[in-house]
C-alpha cells in the first residue's frame, strides 16, 4: 500500500474514533453532531459543513449543527421556507433518492438557485449531501461545502459514507435514550422496567464499544502506520479502557437480564475436575504475569455435577480473576471434592494467600455495586460477585467464603452432584 493510501487510511480511522469516542462519552446529540462534522471537515480539507435533520412533520430540513459558517447560518434558510423535503434542492434529492447528491459549482446549479446567495456571503461554492439513514428511512443529510469549485472523488464520498453511518447510529441512540428516559421515569417503581431499561442500554452501547476495540486494536498493531511512544501509550490506554468498559455493559447486561428472569440455562452432566482445568490453563498467563504460583487439585475420578458449562466456568474465573487481583505474593488454588457433610453436592474452592477480609467486610461481598476498600485501586464495578452469586443459585447452588484478615480466602462453589 502506498505511503499516500497509509495516510489516506489512517486519516478515516482517526476521524472514526474520534466520532466513535464522542459518541460514548456524556457529550449530547449535538456536540456529538459538531465533533463528527469537525473531524470530517478536518479530514477531507473542507472549511465547512452541515447536518440537517428532517422535521417532525417531514416536510422540511432543518439545520441541526453547522462548522465553519455563520451561527445563524441555518436560522436565514428556515426565515426564507427553504430546504423543503424534496428533490427541489441537493439535501432534499438525497433523502429523497437515498444516494449521496454533489454540485461541482453552486453558480451553474438551478437546485441552489433559491439559497445560493446565502451560501455565497459564507464563501461556499461546492457540496455534497450524504444522507443520514435510521431503521432504513432517510432522517437528514451530512452535507461538506467547499470555498471552491470541486468534483468530490470517489475516496471522498466513501469516507462520508463511513461517517455518515456513525452519524445515523448516533441520531438513533440519541432517539432511543429519549424514549428509554420517558419509560425509566415511568418505571421508577418497577423492577422490571428497571431491568429491561438497563438491557437495553448495555446492548445498544456494545455496537459502537466494538467499534472502539476494533480501531484500537488496528492502531496497536500499527496497521495504519507506525506510531511513536506516546502515541502508542495513548492507544493501549484507550485499548485498556474500551475493554474495562466492554465488561462493565456484559456485567450490566447479565444482572438485568438476570432480574428479568431471561438468562437461559443449559443444565447437564458435566465434569468438574476439566472445567476446574479448563479455568486453570485460561487464567494462568495472568497469574505469572504476578509471579504467582496457580496450581489445582481434583480427585482422580470423574466429579460429575449438574450445571450450565459456561456459566460455571464464568463464575470460576470470576473468583480466580479476584484471587489473582488482591494476592501480592504466594499462590492460587483450585480444588474440586465431594461435600462430606452434604454427598449430593460438589464443592469447588478457589483458594489465595491474599489480603484476606475483614469479618464486617463478607456480608458485603454479594451486594450490587459494592466494592470493599483494598490497597489496590483496581477497576471493576462491583458486580462480580453478586453475578456469581445470582448465577450459582439459579443452577441450584452457592458461593460461600472463608477468610482471614491478611492471610488470605477461599471461595467456594457449590454445586448438585449429577
Amino acid at each position: 500500500m502506498a505511503a499516500r493510501d497509509l495516510r489516506q487510511r489512517f486519516e478515516e480511522l482517526t476521524v472514526l474514533a474520534d466520532i466513535t469516542s464522542a459518541m460514548l462519552s456524556p457529550l449530547s446529540l449535538s456536540q456529538v453532531l459538531e465533533v463528527a462534522l469537525r473531524e470530517t471537515s478536518r479530514a477531507l480539507g473542507a472549511p465547512f459543513g452541515s447536518i440537517t435533520l428532517l422535521t417532525a412533520d417531514k416536510t422540511r430540513l432543518e439545520f441541526a449543527a453547522v462548522h465553519g459558517l455563520s451561527a445563524d447560518y441555518g436560522e436565514k434558510f428556515r426565515q426564507a421556507g427553504l430546504l423543503p423535503a424534496d428533490d427541489t434542492s441537493p439535501s432534499g434529492r438525497a433523502v429523497a433518492t437515498g444516494k449521496p447528491y454533489w454540485v461541482k459549482d453552486i453558480l451553474r446549479n438551478p437546485l441552489c438557485a433559491s439559497w445560493r446567495h446565502i451560501s455565497q456571503s459564507e464563501g461556499v461554492r461546492a457540496l455534497i449531501s450524504v444522507p443520514l439513514f435510521v431503521g432504513g428511512e432517510a432522517v437528514g443529510t451530512l452535507n461538506q461545502y467547499m470555498a471552491e469549485p470541486h468534483r468530490f472523488a470517489a475516496r471522498e464520498v466513501r469516507l462520508l459514507q463511513v461517517v455518515a453511518q456513525q452519524v445515523s447510529l448516533a441520531i438513533e441512540r440519541a432517539r432511543l435514550y429519549d424514549q428509554l428516559k420517558q419509560q425509566h421515569e415511568a418505571a421508577l417503581a418497577a423492577s422490571e422496567h428497571k431491568s429491561r431499561f438497563l438491557a437495553t442500554m448495555a446492548h445498544e452501547l456494545r455496537s459502537p464499544m466494538t467499534a472502539v476495540v476494533g480501531f484500537a486494536n488496528l492502531l496497536e498493531e500499527q496497521i495504519p502506520g507506525s506510531l511513536n511512544t506516546e502515541q502508542m501509550r495513548q492507544v493501549h490506554m484507550i485499548s485498556a479502557s474500551a475493554r474495562h468498559i466492554t465488561a462493565v455493559l456484559n456485567d450490566a447486561l447479565d444482572v438485568a437480564r438476570i432480574e428479568a428472569g431471561k438468562l437461559e440455562f443449559l443444565i447437564e452432566k458435566v465434569d468438574a475436575g476439566a472445567v476446574i482445568h479448563e479455568v486453570a490453563d485460561m487464567m494462568a498467563p495472568l497469574a505469572r504475569a504476578k509471579r504467582l504460583a496457580l496450581d489445582v487439585s481434583a480427585t482422580a475420578e470423574p466429579l460429575m455435577v449438574r450445571c450450565d458449562r459456561q456459566r460455571s466456568k464464568q463464575i470460576l474465573v470470576n473468583l480466580v480473576s479476584n484471587a489473582i487481583k488482591f494476592t501480592p505474593r504466594g499462590h492460587i488454588q483450585m480444588s474440586g471434592s465431594r461435600d462430606d457433610a452434604v454427598p449430593q453436592h460438589a464443592r469447588i474452592a478457589v483458594s489465595d494467600t491474599g489480603i484476606g477480609l475483614r469479618p464486617e467486610q463478607v456480608p458485603l461481598l454479594f451486594q450490587e455495586f459494592q466494592q470493599l476498600p483494598t490497597p489496590y485501586q483496581e477497576l471493576g464495578t462491583g458486580l462480580g460477585l453478586a453475578i456469581s452469586r445470582k448465577l450459582a443459585r439459579l443452577m441450584g447452588g452457592d458461593i460461600e467464603v472463608e477468610s482471614d484478615f491478611g492471610r488470605g480466602s477461599t471461595f467456594t462453589l457449590t454445586l448438585e452432584t449429577g
